[in-house]
């Protein structure tokens, strides 16, 4: 029971509920409203850090997360459309050094002792290990009326029925 991996926790909650991940909304005007969504932190390479393809698939789903957020809302208060007025995407990679000991020469040192015995270079070595977060934040204008000629508007209902298909699934 112990080797069993953890319970994935789904990702479409508040921020804080169940983890370091989540939406957060706010009021910031008649009919408009920003939501920010926070990912977990992944483990990335450490070598290429904000290039390292599991956080670009990080952000873009930070992006439907919060743009999903946008929609629910959106449809709680009876509006037909939504405009992106405002968009910020921010990912943070903190690279960690860690010393681990050096098993090449075997597990015990010279003379028989074990090799933790010494305190030199030679028998630790560093360890580098990268995560990061990625953070979408989006200023909304809802909308009563859809006008389907403006192509910056998203219809609530349909933008609700694909994200729902494409995320409903996501989970840390």
């Amino acid at each position: 029971a112990a080797c069993t991996a953890p319970v994935p926790k789904p990702a479409m909650v508040p921020l804080g509920q169940t983890g370091d991940f989540g939406y957060s909304e706010r009021d910031v005007g008649t009919d408009r409203i920003e939501v920010t969504y926070t990912g977990a932190n992944i483990r990335v390479s450490s070598s290429r850090g904000k290039e390292d393809s599991r956080l670009v698939a990080e952000q873009a789903k930070t992006r439907d997360l919060a743009i999903w957020r946008a929609a629910q809302i959106a449809d709680q208060r009876g509006m037909a459309a939504m405009k992106i007025v405002n968009e910020a995407r921010d990912t943070d990679v903190e690279v960690t050094r860690e010393y681990v000991q050096n098993y090449g020469w075997g597990r015990y040192g010279y003379w028989g002792r074990p090799s933790w015995f010494y305190d030199g270079p030679y028998y630790y070595q560093p360890i580098r290990r990268a995560y990061g977060q990625a953070v979408t934040t989006l200023t909304v204008q809802l909308l009563k009326q859809h006008d389907p000629n403006d192509e910056t508007q998203l219809p609530v209902k349909e933008t609700l029925t694909r994200l729902q298909s494409a995320r409903s699934g996501a989970a840390y």
